[in-house]
């Protein structure tokens, strides 16, 4: 059975066109998630459907920042936006009602997403895909279910998307992502895309990379990691990427604080310490997380922050290890 075409004729059958369409990322977007909305718009187009591309929040990425610019992809911050009742929400990697995705004026009609909601969405579509290891895969089958041939432009965005949400292809991959990578590789601009998403750092990094070795605490294979200097999400990733690394750590919990919050990076290649699992029973009361098995991310706001050493034991409890005071 041709699911994804299906998928793609029922999200247009549940659009209206002279109604205006809005393509939501979720908010402080990753290149995964404006990969899939830009795909989706020029799909979208290609039926006769135009749309708008936007987000919330600020880009904190600044490999991505330079993909968009670069790869010409045409996203606008939300608040730009003349948003009216009638106008019709699609969210991509994300889902309605999660804390990093702000409500906007209008309905949401279509979900498309790789993440496990904690309710199935009250809406006219929902693509959820929990076993994919990015939605760029979702959107890449979208494109070959449906016959519609992939410009250069979007497949190195799918490529770069899909990347990044599995480090490289190394975690949460399945064949479904391997069979979008061996095209998009050809049908994008690999080398651009992969340089790109490796000169993510720069030099005012490093300051942050020598404070989380000096503050990093070892409790068998568990690292937690609080840093005091405020740094962008994927630097946070990167740190956390950094310790799992190491032979000796399989489990890792990176701190930072994020404004009037405190953001939390997981990485985990233990089978019996799932991320999202174990983020969101650490975070209970106190916070909200999620993602998929060997990664995930939480906010604490500062008001119900309990101290590093109580969210560290917090942790310490969540995986099963024996709580220290």
């Amino acid at each position: 059975m041709n699911t994804s075409n299906r998928k793609l004729d029922l999200l247009c059958d549940a659009l209206i066109k002279d109604h205006p369409i809005i393509i939501q990322a979720h908010d402080f977007p990753d290149h995964d998630a404006v990969a899939a909305g830009f795909a989706l718009q020029h799909l979208l187009k290609k039926r006769g459907y135009e749309s708008e591309f936007c987000y919330s929040g600020n880009i904190q990425s600044a490999s991505l920042e330079s993909a968009i610019k670069q790869l010409s992809i045409q996203l606008r911050d939300s608040q730009e936006l003349v948003l009216t009742p009638e106008s019709q929400i699609i969210l991509v990697d994300g889902f309605i009602g999660n804390k990093n995705v702000t409500e906007l004026s209008g309905t949401v009609v279509g979900v498309i997403d790789h993440h496990t909601p904690p309710e199935k969405p009250n809406c006219a579509f929902a693509d959820i895909r929990d076993d994919y290891g990015s939605c760029a895969t979702i959107l890449f089958e979208y494109y070959t279910e449906s016959n519609e041939p992939l410009d250069k432009n979007i497949a190195t965005a799918l490529l770069m998307g899909l990347m990044m949400d599995t480090a490289f292809m190394t975690r949460g991959v399945t064949h479904h992502d391997m069979n979008a990578f061996s095209h998009l590789f050809f049908a994008g601009d690999w080398e651009m895309g992969s340089r790109t998403l490796r000169n993510s750092l720069g030099l005012i990094d490093l300051a942050v990379f020598r404070e989380a070795i000096n503050a990093c605490i070892v409790a068998e294979d568990f690292a937690f990691i609080p840093v005091e200097k405020e740094c962008t999400p994927e630097v946070s990733a990167l740190i956390a990427d950094f310790f799992l690394g190491l032979r000796e750590i399989h489990f890792v919990v990176v701190l930072v604080p994020d404004r009037d919050s405190y953001r939390i990076s997981v990485r985990s290649e233990d089978p019996t310490k799932p991320s999202d699992v174990v983020i969101r029973k650490a975070l209970r009361g106190i916070g909200y997380g999620g993602g998929h098995f060997h990664m995930g991310g939480g906010t604490i706001p500062r008001d119900l922050f309990p101290g590093e050493q109580s969210l560290r034991n917090r942790f310490v409890v969540a995986i099963g290890l024996p709580e220290k005071s």
